[in-house]
């Protein structure tokens, strides 16, 4: 009987040093968002790609969503065409509001995008295919 005790807690043991083991926490790796728009950014860029690829020269419409609650692209403000890396800034945006993106991607195929400043503030539009 002594044995099987012995086995049990041996057993026992593993296995919680395996679970405290693994426990590491992971850092983060970013700091969280801020819970207001920034307003000292004012630019979004949006990538364009055609079967992963970036792509130059292609046009891109930015609007307003004409309905805030459901957006969808509204009147085009501006029209950008992507650069040598497939990238197009737009600039003088208000950092409240909601922005929609059209890439023409050529043979009457679109894709498109609208965001509000959480992801146009922290990162890139990716449109295309």
């Amino acid at each position: 009987m002594p044995k099987r005790l012995l086995i049990v807690l041996a057993v026992t043991a593993l296995a919680i040093a395996a679970c405290h083991g693994s426990s590491v926490s992971p850092s983060p790796s970013s700091s969280p968002a801020s819970p207001n728009p920034n307003p000292s950014i004012t630019t979004a860029k949006v990538l364009v790609t055609i079967n992963g690829t970036p792509r130059p020269h292609i046009p891109v419409n930015e609007s307003t969503p004409s309905n805030p609650a459901s957006p969808r692209p509204g009147k085009t403000i501006v029209t950008e065409y992507t650069r040598k890396l497939g990238v197009a800034h737009f600039s003088d945006l208000k950092p409240s509001k909601t922005y929609c993106w059209v890439a023409l991607l050529g043979q009457g195929k679109i894709s498109s995008e609208c965001a509000g400043w959480p992801v146009w503030q922290s990162g890139e539009i990716t449109l295309g295919t």
